[in-house]
């Protein structure tokens, strides 16, 4: 541990025993397992604590995202949903969530992907526009870095179809607005 001033003991929202200590950098949070850690411990200028979302506002988020997956989805308009500043919303999201808000919509555009890649023959091409992303090409570049295999891979890997019901998935209405499209 840096050089310790003081420490204290708190338990964030997950109940997750993370021990902070303050050090001449300023707040330094330190998690007993690593696995536990987010991607990035969060530092804060000494003096000034951030406190991440409240429960409220991270459930509006995610529905958030999740109802507009297909669109251009700016930190502005994250933040006014819960009525915060974008540069405030942005710091209690990366403390929320372990990751900033481009991470997170990235990720939830590449489980979408995922759903309709299993769930539907579509092309890639319509995929990825459907998942908010600009082309296959991009839709491939960052669902090799997430996932680990090619979308064409992951198809033929999970082709005997999904086994979860399309109507349980927030996304299942891009897999049916799709299909209206190929059909035109």
């Amino acid at each position: 541990m840096p050089n310790q001033v003081s420490s204290a003991q708190l338990r964030p929202a997950n109940n997750q025993v993370v021990v902070w200590s303050l050090n001449p950098h300023g707040l330094t949070a330190h998690f007993p397992t690593p696995a536990l850690a987010p991607t990035r411990t969060p530092t804060f200028p000494r003096g000034r604590t951030v406190a991440g979302l409240a429960e409220w506002q991270k459930n509006k988020i995610m529905r958030y995202i999740d109802d507009n997956v297909e669109s251009c989805i700016r930190v502005q308009e994250l933040g006014a949903q819960v009525r915060l500043s974008a540069s405030r919303f942005s710091k209690g999201f990366k403390v929320s969530f372990g990751k900033s808000p481009y991470d997170y919509v990235l990720a939830r555009r590449i489980e979408a992907a995922k759903y309709l890649i299993t769930s539907t023959d579509e092309p890639l091409s319509q995929i990825a526009q459907a998942c908010g992303l600009s082309d296959q090409a991009h839709l491939s570049k960052v669902f090799k870095r997430l996932v680990g295999v090619t979308p064409l891979n992951w198809r033929r890997r999970h082709a005997s179809g999904s086994a979860v019901p399309v109507a349980s998935q927030p996304w299942s209405r891009l897999a049916q607005s799709s299909e209206r499209v190929m059909a035109m």
